[in-house]
């Protein structure tokens, strides 16, 4: 069983919506709840320290529920202290936490999680000393090797839900780019400009202004119409902005400059054909700004051009599932690459390949 392409660009859609004050987290977690066998989705925080916990934001629990797991159950929660040592921003299932068969001889499950399913998934979103703040659905049935393509969607949604979320945290608000002013994007270092039809600048936050005065990763042209200045980044922004475009809807980019990422908006679930396109451009610093020359590392480890493309992108701060946008490929493709990448240059992991091209550690790695 897979999920369909346009239901993961529907929940993207939705998570963008969230952001640009078009849709709420009450909408993306109904979306969400309905790829889930009997699924119920809640937005919570817990601190196993504590053995404390509440849901914030929850679709298909009842208020007797949440109030449950806020006055007792969440002290009493066996995943707690489990979650509390998963990887940040990978999506699991319950299993990975806690065996099934002792999880169902649990007060935890037979008072309370019980009557909403028979096991979960779930993915760390922030992780704040002890506390931390998740996303987790309750599934009715299924073998864990059934619901791995739940944690899996998690896992592809973790880039937009991470920027979403850094949003919700500098300051939850529901209203647009426009009247916000861009100061909760400015607040977390992160410019963005939306784009209309042709290209035209609809509006920009300050640090997006700021992007466009320095002219690095994009400028303003003659007519006024936004331009990328790499030029293959500015082709596919056209084809977002085409009135007949189909299928694509986001792009990821990495250089030296910044990291860019763009999304066409979707307006209405009613057919498109009468609103103009709507883009939104994501400038976010580079997460090493000073790399070593690419070309010239790819030269000494004879690297594909994919290949070099795959180093770049994950020195720019890039995810495989990026990555994979980006080209047009799978997951398991980029993987196949990295993996040749890793070959090539002697190292095993991906922080081992940062040090080789940030601190000239050639020689430790490869003769």
């Amino acid at each position: 069983m897979t999920v369909a392409e346009e239901t993961y660009d529907g929940l993207v859609d939705t998570i963008y919506g969230v952001i640009f004050g078009e849709a709420t987290w009450d909408m993306f977690l109904g979306r969400w709840n309905e790829i889930i066998p009997g699924g119920r989705t809640t937005l919570f925080c817990h601190d196993p320290a504590r053995a404390a916990g509440a849901s914030h934001i929850d679709k298909g629990f009842s208020e007797e529920w949440v109030e449950s797991y806020a006055n007792h159950f969440a002290s009493v929660n066996p995943w707690g202290e489990a979650m509390s040592r998963m990887p940040m921003w990978k999506g699991f299932v319950a299993e990975e936490l806690f065996p099934r068969a002792t999880f169902e001889k649990t007060e935890f499950y037979n008072d309370f999680w019980k009557q909403c399913g028979r096991t979960a998934i779930g993915m760390a979103l922030v992780k704040r000393g002890d506390q931390l703040f998740n996303i987790s659905s309750s599934i009715a049935s299924g073998e864990p090797e059934d619901n791995q393509i739940y944690a899996d969607m998690l896992t592809r949604l973790a880039p937009h839900l991470h920027r979403a979320v850094r949003y919700f945290e500098a300051g939850q608000s529901e209203k647009s780019l426009n009247e916000l002013g861009g100061r909760l994007f400015d607040a977390i270092g992160v410019g963005v400009l939306l784009v209309g039809d042709g290209g035209r600048l609809i509006s920009a936050s300050e640090v997006g202004h700021k992007a466009l005065e320095s002219g690095q990763c994009v400028r303003l042209g003659i007519q006024g119409n936004v331009c990328l200045t790499d030029a293959d980044a500015d082709a596919r922004l056209t084809r977002l902005l085409g009135q007949w475009r189909d299928g694509e809807r986001q792009q990821v980019m990495s250089s030296s400059a910044a990291k860019l990422t763009i999304i066409r908006l979707q307006k209405s679930a009613r057919l498109g054909f009468f609103d103009s396109p709507t883009v939104a451009i994501i400038i976010e610093k580079p997460a090493m700004p000073g790399a070593a020359d690419i070309p010239q590392l790819a030269g000494k480890f004879g690297l594909t051009k994919a290949e070099m493309k795959i180093m770049r992108g994950l020195l720019g701060g890039s995810s495989i599932a990026d990555l994979a946008v980006e080209s047009n490929r799978s997951r398991e493709t980029i993987r196949s690459q990295l993996k040749s990448v890793f070959s090539k240059t002697g190292v095993n992991s991906q922080s081992e390949l940062l040090r080789l091209v940030y601190f000239s550690e050639q020689t430790r790695y490869h003769s």
